[in-house]
């Protein structure tokens, strides 16, 4: 797997930055390209990222959030398993995705992996591994400045990216 940068405790943007944290300590995580970078409607940007956090950084049943420093991330869209929270800020449309590995489960004692939960501050996503069964586990995170349409479209492409 080729990153661009390894073991980093944030990953600014023009308009805030990215980190991942147990409250107040950073956890180091790791950024390469998002696998799913298409255009969409002509519209592309450079900045469209897997966030990859490695689990063995991680303590079996504690709580870990990726955020978003300005905040203020809405629900955007979902698909299968998917979730997209964004916000624009200063013509800059900025976003994180997740994946639940285990929204199809009814009965909690049966998750396997890592529960994963949009956070209650708007910040970004909330997590906790449950087990060692993934040796990462990651978040899409990506942002495009605004210049030809819409705010609301910027966000609908981010959401096209990052579920």
């Amino acid at each position: 797997m080729k990153y661009i940068y390894e073991n980093i405790s944030s990953l600014p943007c023009p308009v805030g930055e990215f980190t991942v944290c147990n409250g107040i300590q950073k956890i180091p995580f790791s950024i390469r390209k998002n696998d799913y970078n298409v255009p969409y409607d002509n519209i592309t940007t450079e900045t469209n990222y897997a966030l990859d956090i490695d689990t063995k950084c991680l303590e079996i049943g504690k709580q870990y959030n990726v955020v978003f420093s300005e905040g203020g991330l809405n629900y955007c869209g979902s698909d299968e398993h998917t979730e997209s929270i964004t916000n624009t800020i200063d013509n800059w449309s900025v976003g994180i995705g997740s994946y639940d590995m285990n929204e199809d489960e009814d009965n909690p004692k049966n998750y396997k992996g890592y529960d994963v939960w949009r956070s209650e501050d708007n910040l970004g996503f909330s997590f906790v591994l449950l087990d060692r069964t993934r040796d990462k586990i990651t978040f899409l995170v990506a942002w495009i400045e605004n210049k030809e349409v819409p705010n609301v479209d910027y966000e609908s492409v981010l959401d096209f990216w990052l579920t």
